[in-house]
């Protein structure tokens, strides 16, 4: 604490041949001995974390992509961070209740989410939203990058996409997806506004009964994340025209992306990752971005990415709070042009 410029004014000459009061000396005493406890108190953030057991939260029900990935992560971090990994899922209202749960806990690390694309489609598709995803998370890592598979059903009399492209310019043409706001509804709506197509949206709750109608022949055209769409093309029931991602799927070499057919704009890819709330200090988001970045390394954990033919990424948590707003410049304005609505 510095004398107030009064003091020094009123008798410089003084302060200059004495220094400090003793009131003032044992302030400055005091002050120093404060910020020497908070660095301390500051330092052992991290070297004391975790504590606790650390949950979790997972926006969608057991089974989904974001929960099996939750499930591949929970006891290689156990391992390396020394505390148990307790996975919770609280589906509901598009992502949103999960979210919530974990805007609203404890800043310190043992709460985290695994949030996805609805992270950036929702201010779109919804009034109104409880939390401000970019203001009230803070991005730790990407856990992956998922593309979508454009298939039709064997039953299906259009064998290419340029086919599928060239019915969707004359009528109105169904396209199934896992739900709105996907990355598969999104794809098609792109297609509408950038190509002159008319593809008409069918959003459905998940994948399952998305495939069950198309290899039904129910409708003809379906955009399905990698993750759950290829075991339907394995057994025979659905064929790859077109992948959204950017580059070929390893498992499907002769299957072109979008962009190679003429379709750039369309392109698209889901993103999943782990954020904690905003306030959480940088020392402990830090340990738990070296926690994953070391997780994805193991064995048992690349195998099981490559079960689901999904790509694992890791990186710094700037990246990945980058990819976050980038993907939500992109989306929202689309959304909203588009007048496309939440259930």
């Amino acid at each position: 604490m510095r004398p107030s410029p009064s003091d020094m004014n009123n008798d410089s000459g003084r302060a200059l041949q004495t220094g400090p009061s003793s009131d003032l000396r044992r302030r400055i005493v005091l002050a120093a001995g404060l910020a020497a406890s908070g660095g301390s108190a500051r330092a052992q953030t991290a070297a004391g974390f975790p504590n606790q057991p650390i949950r979790i939260i997972v926006p969608s029900a057991p089974g989904g992509t974001t929960d099996l990935y939750s499930r591949l992560f929970s006891k290689a971090l156990s391992d390396i961070l020394g505390q148990p990994v307790v996975i919770e899922n609280k589906p509901g209202a598009g992502a949103v209740i999960g979210t919530e749960t974990v805007v609203k806990s404890k800043p310190d690390g043992h709460t985290m989410l695994i949030g996805s694309l609805p992270l950036s489609t929702n201010p779109g598709l919804m009034a109104r939203l409880p939390y401000d995803a970019l203001k009230d998370l803070r991005a730790v890592v990407q856990i992956s990058s998922q593309g979508f598979i454009v298939s039709v059903g064997q039953k299906s009399p259009y064998q290419s996409f340029a086919e599928v492209i060239a019915a969707a310019r004359q009528r109105d043409f169904p396209y199934a997806t896992p739900g709105i706001g996907t990355v598969g509804h999104l794809s098609g709506q792109v297609l509408n506004v950038e190509y002159g197509t008319r593809f008409v949206h069918v959003g459905y709750r998940g994948s399952a009964l998305a495939i069950q109608d198309v290899v039904a022949g129910q409708l003809d055209l379906l955009i399905d994340p990698v993750a759950s769409g290829t075991a339907a093309i394995s057994a025979g029931h659905l064929r790859p025209v077109a992948v959204t991602n950017g580059t070929r799927f390893s498992m499907l070499p002769n299957t072109p992306t979008l962009r190679e057919l003429g379709f750039p704009l369309a392109e698209a890819h889901a993103y999943s990752g782990m954020l904690v709330p905003a306030a959480t200090p940088t020392d402990i988001v830090n340990k738990l971005n070296a926690a994953f970045n070391e997780a994805m390394k193991r064995p048992d954990v690349r195998q099981g990415f490559e079960r689901l033919n999904v790509r694992p990424v890791g990186g710094t948590p700037e990246t990945f709070g980058n990819l976050i707003r980038s993907e939500t410049e992109r989306w929202v304005p689309l959304i909203r042009r588009l007048g496309l609505k939440a259930d």
